[in-house]
């Protein structure tokens, strides 16, 4: 598995669900065993819930994967798409606040997107502030969003229901529904093999489609086995890829450095992110979540903001 990139663990992970890989992502769907159903009283109906769930918002993972955008981010969910769409009324804030000037301009006409955390900064740093000072005001005094998550806020709230990717709530409800195949009835060994068999490669593939290090969601422990090795493959692969990408860009460097730092970022990223995974405390390893590793989710935002914000300043 270290050795594949998104798209080709995607046509891997699928294999031997009962369809056969086609030559692009979207030909190629999960699909479980069911159970016979023989009464209007199903006695399996709870656990076949449970597979119909996670079937569709599979599709719905590998529909956005399609169409190029990050088809989960399981830290953005209802609160976060409500900073990026909800404008709050006008005296709400006192003018020079940094929540009103996001929301509107110098002349207090409503802007028709609110600023990014990017955008704010850099508005600071040309009234005077440092880079460090912008940052941190952006990011603590006001409710602004990097310009990769406002982006995909706002992508993913005009986008059609069964392509839509999947926020935080929605990514851990897949997650339950996969842990809740996992918990197959006794009596049919065949079903049970089968669909955890197919439940592994759900939870590897969902590690694959992701840029930055999460606590392992599952409170199984296979699955969380398969999640973790499978997301430090990518990670390390991303940072093989950035590093290629940058050595490629060295002889453009004094033309333009922007390619060139840009791969430097998202492997510094992508090697912060592996740190967070290998922690010898980390719940990674155990497969289990702590206020410990929710703080490292913190820390692994926060590094990707870093990243953003500098590479933005070159732009």
């Amino acid at each position: 598995m270290a050795g594949s990139d998104g798209c080709g663990f995607l046509h891997h992970a699928m294999a031997g669900t009962g369809h056969s890989p086609g030559p692009r992502v979207g030909a190629s769907r999960f699909r479980f065993v069911y159970f016979p159903v023989v009464s209007d009283h199903d006695a399996h109906a709870a656990y076949h819930r449970h597979l119909v769930i996670a079937e569709v918002l599979l599709d719905r993972v590998l529909a956005a994967h399609r169409g190029s955008t990050r088809p989960i981010v399981p830290s953005l969910g209802h609160a976060a798409e409500a900073r990026a769409t909800v404008r709050p009324p006008r005296d709400m804030f006192h003018q020079d606040t940094l929540e009103y000037r996001r929301w509107y301009h110098a002349d207090h006409t409503a802007r028709p997107q609110p600023l990014t955390r990017e955008a704010l900064a850099a508005r600071l740093v040309a009234a005077g502030a440092s880079m460090e000072q912008a940052r941190d005001r952006a990011a603590h005094r006001s409710h602004a969003l990097s310009a990769a998550d406002q982006s995909w806020l706002l992508h993913r709230r005009n986008t059609p229901l069964d392509q839509r990717p999947l926020n935080e709530p929605e990514f851990h409800a897949l997650v339950r529904a996969v842990e809740g195949v996992w918990q197959a009835p006794s009596g049919a060994p065949h079903v049970l093999q089968a669909n955890r068999r197919i439940a592994r490669r759900v939870a590897a593939m969902l590690a694959s489609l992701l840029d930055e290090y999460i606590a392992p969601p599952f409170s199984v422990a296979a699955l969380n086995d398969a999640f973790n090795e499978q997301l430090i493959a990518h990670l390390r692969q991303t940072i093989d890829a950035t590093r290629e990408a940058g050595s490629v860009s060295a002889g453009v460097l004094l033309v333009g450095p922007k390619a060139w730092f840009d791969a430097k970022a998202a492997r510094m990223r992508a090697e912060h992110q592996i740190g967070l995974a290998m922690l010898p405390a980390s719940p990674t390893l155990v497969g289990t979540r702590s206020p410990a590793n929710e703080q490292n989710m913190h820390r692994a935002r926060s590094g990707r903001l870093s990243t953003c914000m500098t590479s933005a300043a070159l732009a």
